[in-house]
């Protein structure tokens, strides 16, 4: 039986009409964190890319370990730029440092394969200045709440468990996301599937997103090359303590096998979903 979040989720995508051609299914993780195998100490990212893995998905860990700071120049390099150009999906991680991915914002942005960022600091546009997803800055989340809604049906999982944070219902770093009330706001098309203490906490963006007219710009975040994603997650900054599955649910993670299987569908998984799409609605609210 399909999962109730994961296949609602995809229901919204195929709504949503996204149309990336890429059917790979192999992800590039662009993370600050050492890829496994690695030796040293920040290791906080190993979890997400066996829980990848364990998804069915190669994962390309050349990506890993700052080599796509700007300070590499990764761009210029023919071989990182062949590697990005060869996944089916660009996976952006919580733990990297946004002012170190920030010169490069419009090559990111403009990509001909599908990202997932899951940095709610590089959603930043207007004057905070990172890639322009947003029209503003982004803030943290109250680490009090743990459920997120879905939109339309409200609260229907819980994706955080901060109960063994340091300070109870405090963890370190936090979940920073776009700013809410109108202040920072995602392009008009794009769908806002659930969120987090009522900020935009996983979005879907077709192909072709235009950042500069969002922002009111000229040639500094350019246009989305293929289908975008977000979707928040906390700050595992302190590599000798936390990583990245750590306070999350297994609703977090259904949600994000979601949102992967969105961004890079496979055939087999678009059969199902025309089977499935009809029994969809019968999410259940969480009472």
């Amino acid at each position: 039986m399909m999962k109730r979040l994961i296949t609602f989720t995809v229901f919204l995508a195929l709504a949503f009409c996204l149309t990336g051609s890429a059917y790979a299914a192999d992800i590039i993780l662009i993370s600050d964190s050492l890829a496994p195998g690695v030796a040293g100490d920040d290791h906080c990212d190993d979890t997400l890319v066996a829980f990848l893995e364990g998804l069915g998905y190669t994962v390309d860990t050349s990506g890993m370990d700052q080599a796509y700071r700007e300070g590499e120049n990764p761009f210029d390099d023919p071989a990182k730029v062949a590697a990005l150009n060869s996944a089916g999906m660009v996976i952006v991680t919580r733990r990297t440092s946004s002012g170190s991915y920030d010169n490069d914002r419009k090559n990111w942005n403009e990509l001909e394969n599908p990202l997932l960022l899951m940095s709610g600091y590089l959603t930043r546009g207007g004057g905070d200045h990172r890639w322009g997803w947003t029209t503003g800055g982004s803030e943290d989340a109250s680490l009090t709440e743990t459920d997120v809604k879905i939109m339309g049906l409200g609260p229907v999982d819980t994706f955080f468990d901060w109960s063994g944070a340091p300070t109870p219902g405090e963890a370190p770093k936090g979940l920073y996301l776009p700013k809410k009330d109108g202040s920072s706001e995602f392009d008009s098309e794009a769908l806002v599937i659930a969120t987090f203490d009522d900020y935009a906490m996983m979005v879907l963006m077709e192909a072709g997103t235009d950042f500069d007219a969002l922002n009111g710009t000229v040639d500094d975040y350019g246009v989305a090359g293929e289908p975008r994603g977000f979707m928040g997650h906390w700050g595992y900054d302190d590599p000798a303590l936390y990583g990245f599955d750590s306070f999350i649910t297994d609703g977090y993670k259904e949600a994000l096998e979601a949102m992967v299987a969105t961004l890079i569908p496979e055939p087999a998984t678009i059969a199902l979903l025309g089977l499935g799409g009809l029994t969809l609605l019968g999410v259940r609210k969480k009472r």
